[in-house]
């Protein structure tokens, strides 16, 4: 009769199938940290191409900055004043011009909330030769003035819109209110950026 003894003091494992799955572990982990690491430069990559463009264009403004002081100066001198007023004199009469009051007509149209209409209008061009306008609106409740403001703020023609002023007017013979708003805007027509801009560099 043969007995079989287990002199052992430890349970028997699988030494070898414990180093293929601990290897198939330190291989996925190191796999893992290499992406994090090409994820990590990219990043630091992108970042230093951003700054770097940034800074870029913070030198361009700056320059940019020192040729408008420049030019400034000189348009400032005595002996240039009678050109600068004259070049002031024609860009603003340029401005004037190029008002379309039909395409400025239309483009309120779009905007203007329901039950509210345009009053008067008062156009008028800035020392730095911008085109700003006066508006009185009427409507029937306060947030026909709020949503004009909020349009006018997404909108491509008008810029930095402000209501100055809200007044409450009765209707002599009904007896209803109408609210009035003061609203102050820059107005950039469609078609006349490109050519005002030119104007102004020819002048």
């Amino acid at each position: 009769m043969r007995l079989n003894i287990n002199l052992a003091t430890q349970k028997y494992e699988d030494v070898r199938q414990f180093y293929v799955r601990w290897s198939v572990a330190i291989g996925a982990s190191a796999v893992l940290m290499l992406v994090l690491i090409g994820f990590a430069w990219r990043n630091f990559h992108n970042s230093s191409q951003s700054g770097q463009r940034i800074r870029q264009l913070q030198a361009e403004i700056a320059d940019l900055q020192k040729q408008r002081a420049a030019a400034a100066a000189i348009s400032n001198l005595p002996e240039n004043h009678d050109v600068t007023e004259q070049k002031n004199y024609w860009n603003r009469q340029i401005n004037r011009r190029q008002l379309s009051w039909t395409q400025l007509f239309n483009d309120l149209q779009r905007i203007m909330p329901a039950r509210a209409f345009l009053s008067s209008v008062h156009p008028e061009v800035t020392p730095d030769n911008r085109l700003k306008l006066t508006l009185v609106v009427m409507g029937d409740t306060h947030e026909n003035g709020l949503e004009l403001q909020k349009k006018m703020e997404k909108s491509e023609r008008f810029r930095s819109p402000q209501i100055t002023s809200e007044a409450i007017q009765k209707q002599p013979k009904t007896e209803a209110q109408l609210y009035k708003f003061d609203i102050v805007t820059y107005y950039s027509p469609a078609a006349t950026s490109t050519a005002r801009t030119s104007n102004r560099e020819g002048l």
